[in-house]
């Protein structure tokens, strides 16, 4: 929040800045117009003085023509001599502008005497010229008292001459209206940029909150699954689990029951986030507290129990698919419920070569129909065969050809690379689909479990 009114601060610094400069540098500007301008009537007036071609006539019609003269009004324009008695006057001149020190001090330094003066209805420039002139009768110095030497026909007077303050070219204005508008501009938009930003700034707090919030779940749902690979007798299992995003609705399971079987678990929940992460574990706590791994019968009384808790509680948009299935280690065989999952593959080497089968006998999905009756089914299964369960984020891989990665690549790598160790295969299949995804971004969850019976 600090750096939003850090922000808010700077550009309204900025802004007022940029109109502080643009008034304070027009006022100068302006003032050294009206200066120049000023400059051209007395010097127009001081060459009638110095010419002494005035033809007798009087310093108020002297005046008059200068100012008729001149382009634009002016204010007042006064003459006086240097002891302050004013000899003609052309305007309405208000109060005395400038002290005789400030005159003679000004002139005997040679800079130059003016002032900005309130002038409704705005301001006015005034400023005041020593002139000499000689030859103009109407103007004689006054005669200095006692001895002394001649004082001759040059006369000094002061010319005080003000006009209104206005821009009077507006070219020179233009370069610094332009910096105006672009640092206005600037300025405002930062001010807009920190608004809009601190208007969207609680839901930015929100959104942080949730996303801690989904890493949380993400961490729980890691912990739901196995950590790590299991390397055991009578089953090895390797696995991997990527999901398309933060929180993935793929779930798998591995565990021990009564001591020697072993209980694989893979389904995947419809959709994507925290919804289906939800349904997850769900499902993955009904798996895990159930006693379906008994017999048959428990087998297909969990499975109808499991299918009817999620038409109950679930929208009619969330389903899942399943397969779990258990390994009894003394019959050699694999009993299993497929709930509408991707068949599971069974690979077996037998003495007339590499033999897959599909496990697919079950039922439909889980969550759709509350009447729906699943069956278990069993296989043999004998030393070094090897089952490859799998989610649809692995065979619907798209290549961006927009070609699927599809069952028959699966079989082809299992076959190929089915007498080596669970992690040599699950290496060899992530490998073959990332050598055919090339660039392309998964779209779905992938899960893979590939488990080899010693």
């Amino acid at each position: 929040m600090a750096w939003l009114v850090a922000g808010a601060v700077l550009a309204v610094l900025l802004l007022a800045n940029s109109i502080r400069d643009y008034l304070f540098v027009s006022q100068l500007l302006a003032v050294q117009q009206v200066r120049r301008q000023l400059g051209q009537q007395v010097a127009a007036l001081e060459q009638k003085l110095r010419r002494g071609a005035t033809g007798g006539a009087s310093p108020v019609d002297v005046l008059a023509e200068v100012v008729d003269g001149a382009p634009d009004a002016l204010l007042w324009i006064e003459i006086r001599r240097p002891d302050g008695s004013v000899i003609a006057r052309r305007g309405s001149a208000g109060a005395r502008v400038f002290s005789d020190e400030e005159q003679s001090a000004r002139f005997r330094a040679r800079e130059p005497l003016y002032k900005v003066i309130p002038a409704p209805p705005g301001e006015a420039v005034v400023e005041a010229f020593s002139v000499y002139g000689s030859g103009l009768a109407a103007l004689p110095r006054p005669p200095t008292p006692g001895p002394g030497p001649p004082t001759g026909s040059r006369s000094a007077v002061i010319v005080e001459i003000a006009a209104p303050l206005v821009v009077r070219d507006a070219s020179v204005i233009w370069p610094i209206r332009r910096n105006l508008v672009i640092n206005c501009t600037g300025a405002l938009a930062l001010l807009a940029t920190v608004v809009i930003a601190g208007l969207g700034f609680r839901s930015y707090e929100r959104g942080r909150r949730l996303e801690l919030q989904l890493e949380i779940a993400r961490q729980v749902q890691s912990e739901l699954l196995p950590s790590r690979t299991e390397a055991g007798e009578p089953v090895r299992v390797a696995t991997v689990y990527r999901p398309a995003e933060q929180i993935g609705g793929d779930f798998y399971d591995v565990f021990r029951v009564d001591g020697d079987r072993t209980a694989l678990v893979i389904g995947d929940v419809s959709g994507k986030g925290v919804p289906a992460a939800l349904l997850m574990a769900v499902i993955h706590g009904a798996v895990r507290t159930s006693d379906w791994p008994e017999s048959t019968a428990a087998h297909e009384r969990e499975s109808a129990r499991l299918n009817l808790l999620l038409c109950d509680n679930a929208s009619g948009a969330r389903f899942a698919s399943m397969f779990w299935c258990y390994h009894d280690p003394h019959s050699r065989r694999l009993h299993y419920v497929n709930a509408g999952h991707c068949p599971p593959l069974l690979v077996g080497h037998r003495e007339h070569g590499v033999e897959i089968a599909c496990l697919d006998a079950g039922g439909p999905v889980l969550g759709i129909l509350p009447a729906a009756r699943f069956e278990q089914a069993q296989c043999e299964v004998r030393p070094g065969d090897v089952l490859v369960l799998y989610s649809d984020g692995l065979v619907e891989a798209t290549n961006p050809a927009g070609e699927e990665y599809g069952e028959a690549r699966l079989r082809e790598r299992i076959a190929t690379t089915g007498e080596g160790s669970p992690d040599d295969i699950r290496d060899a299949i992530l490998a073959s689909a990332s050598a055919f995804l090339g660039t392309a971004i998964p779209r779905d969850d992938l899960t893979l479990v590939v488990a080899k019976f010693t």
